[in-house]
């Protein structure tokens, strides 16, 4: 070989680029195949590019100039395995930090959480309480799959390639955002509809739109005979009126009953002095009995009212649940009295009467 030609081969070997396992490269696309590219490494031997180890393989075209990873050098052939993926991985590690909000798509899951992709790069995994706000069970995790969604960055190790994430997080800061916005619209008087989110003996719980404040049984209903639970299902909407509200403790006192009207109004806004109606026996006394007229609303019959003829005591013609037709005496409005008689007929018309049959 002549010195000139050692010359130009000493000298074409000083502009290779250093390439070995782990190196991270630059390379032209040369060719496309089915399942790869290959790359002119400047080197001695061009590299192999696999379509899987490419993010998006067609973004790539013939001509444009990458970076990428040397994964394998083959002593035999002399073959060079590149990866595109890897650095762009490296690339992504260093974009991302604790508390950033990444757009994510879960593609598994385990009995402990998701495991999500962010931009197909990097894998990051998110525990089953980080979900969501409340304890989930299996079959609402595997929902979960092929979905995007936005998750708050709460661990990050790029040498360990540990990344953990939260959508609880984010579910808190939009709850707490809904909740500053109507905190600023409660007020006392002011109706808003919710959501039955809990149902105890003492009450029910409402949701508000991110803020929850409690129906007391008092509220429920102006018939205290209702039952809770089979009046109102959890999940079911509802209009409540707010009754207070202490912005420090955050208590949020609400009633339903407040909406629907007071019975006692609605009962002489129908009915008068000498009206008949029909009633239910409530409750008997010695000295009379309590007929109810319409939900909380009762009447009392003295003993004196209930019959024409002489009686000692109200259970010789009346018993508790008994249906009976009462005549209305007197209305008492602001003590919401109603004094009642069963006698229908008014004593002097009967006494007339009889006197034209004698």
């Amino acid at each position: 070989m002549s010195s000139e030609m050692e010359k130009l081969l000493l000298e074409e070997e000083k502009n290779y680029q250093e390439v070995y396992k782990g190196s991270i490269v630059k390379g032209r696309v040369m060719i496309e195949k089915d399942d790869s590219f290959y790359i002119d490494l400047n080197y001695k031997t061009d590299g192999i590019l696999p379509k899987d180890q490419v993010i998006d393989s067609e973004s790539i075209k013939v001509g444009d100039e990458i970076e990428v990873q040397v994964v394998k050098i083959d002593k035999n052939t002399g073959d060079i395995l590149l990866s595109k993926k890897r650095v762009d991985e490296f690339k992504v590690w260093d974009e991302v930090k604790v508390g950033d909000v990444l757009q994510v798509k879960a593609v598994e899951f385990n009995a402990k959480g998701l495991i999500c992709v962010y931009k197909t790069a990097l894998r990051g995994f998110m525990p089953l309480s980080h979900i969501e706000l409340k304890f989930i069970g299996e079959d609402v995790l595997k929902s979960y799959l092929g979905k995007t969604f936005e998750v708050e960055i709460i661990d990050i190790d790029p040498k360990k390639r540990r990344l953990i994430f939260s959508r609880k997080n984010i579910l808190l800061k939009q709850q707490e955002a809904l909740k500053t916005e109507v905190v600023e619209k409660i007020k006392e008087g002011e109706v808003f509809e919710g959501i039955i989110k809990d149902i105890k003996d003492y009450g029910i719980f409402v949701d508000i739109g991110g803020f929850t404040g409690l129906v007391h049984i008092s509220e429920i209903s102006w018939d205290r005979s209702e039952k809770i639970k089979e009046q109102y299902k959890i999940g079911e909407k509802i209009n409540v009126q707010v009754i207070s509200f202490d912005q420090a403790s955050e208590r949020l006192s609400l009633s339903i009953k407040s909406l629907a009207g007071h019975p006692w109004d609605e009962f002489i806004s129908n009915y008068k002095v000498g009206d008949i109606v029909t009633g239910e026996v409530k409750n008997i006394k010695e000295y009379g009995a309590f007929i109810n007229l319409h939900p909380t609303v009762d009447g009392f019959v003295h003993i004196s009212n209930l019959s024409s003829d002489f009686i000692k005591n109200p259970n010789e013609i009346l018993k508790v649940g008994q249906k009976v037709e009462v005549k209305i005496i007197s209305i008492e409005q602001e003590n919401k009295k109603i004094e009642l008689s069963l006698i229908l007929e008014d004593k002097e018309v009967a006494e007339e009467e009889t006197t034209e049959k004698e």
